[in-house]
């Protein structure tokens, strides 16, 4: 097989799931990049594992992340990674690789890989078909990417990537607000949760990963928005 005929792999956790033995319990999937696949924690450390214990022994958490991906293959997989787990609440990220620079030959010259208005509909689309199917869409940012140049290019693309993901958490926040969705805004909130930022939470020079100690924060903070769409599918039983 080419790389041209390469497919598109499936979540370790979406690929082996069977709604047979979830179908009496709350479902929710978790759809995003390599922040909600968290391939660097181990199985059970991660924020959809943590959020899963948080919700209860009645919730099962599929994480549906595939790492460097953006919104534009998040939609595009909906209908084969998601659809298929009926979810009951869908958690959603793609911020940091929607905003995230490719850079040309030419230095000066780059491009993101998903642009603000693609990223703007794929949202929306991704909430309708959540509502669609009666499932609550819920948006969340990660902790803000610490300003350290030695993981990026050079300081000018530092900058121009920050005022970059500024621009685009704007837009999800935007969405969130206009479509009446909840939203985890760990991008403001993560520094004022935590003793030091960013501290112990990153592994420098990697800003974007957040490490092993910030996972249990960042799953507190979603159950804090989940766990009333799962009061409500109880109490609707």
């Amino acid at each position: 097989m080419s790389l041209l005929e390469e497919g598109i792999p499936y979540p370790e956790e979406v690929e082996r799931f069977r709604l047979e033995a979830h179908r009496d319990r709350f479902r929710v999937a978790a759809l995003g990049d390599s922040v909600t696949l968290c391939a660097r924690q181990q199985k059970g450390d991660r924020w959809p594992d943590l959020l899963e214990t948080l919700i209860g022994p009645s919730c099962s958490v599929v994480n549906a992340g595939i790492g460097g991906t953006s919104s534009n293959l998040g939609l595009f997989r909906w209908h084969r990674d998601i659809a298929p787990i009926e979810p009951n609440c869908v958690i959603i990220c793609f911020v940091l690789n929607d905003s995230h620079i490719r850079f040309y030959e030419c230095r000066s010259s780059y491009l993101v890989q998903c642009s603000v208005d693609r990223m703007e509909a794929n949202l929306q689309s991704m909430a309708d078909l959540a509502r669609f199917v009666g499932a609550v869409p819920v948006f969340w940012t990660p902790p803000p990417v610490p300003p350290w140049p030695e993981g990026f290019k050079n300081r000018l693309v530092m900058e121009l990537q920050l005022e970059l993901l500024e621009q685009y958490v704007a837009i999800v926040e935007r969405v969130a607000r206009d479509r009446e969705i909840p939203l985890v805004d760990l991008w403001h909130t993560f520094p004022r949760l935590v003793d030091e930022y960013p501290g112990k939470y990153f592994n420098p020079p990697d800003g974007y990963h957040s490490n092993d100690a910030s996972q249990p924060f960042i799953a507190r903070q979603i159950a804090d928005r989940v766990l009333p769409v799962f009061e409500a599918w109880q109490n609707g039983k």
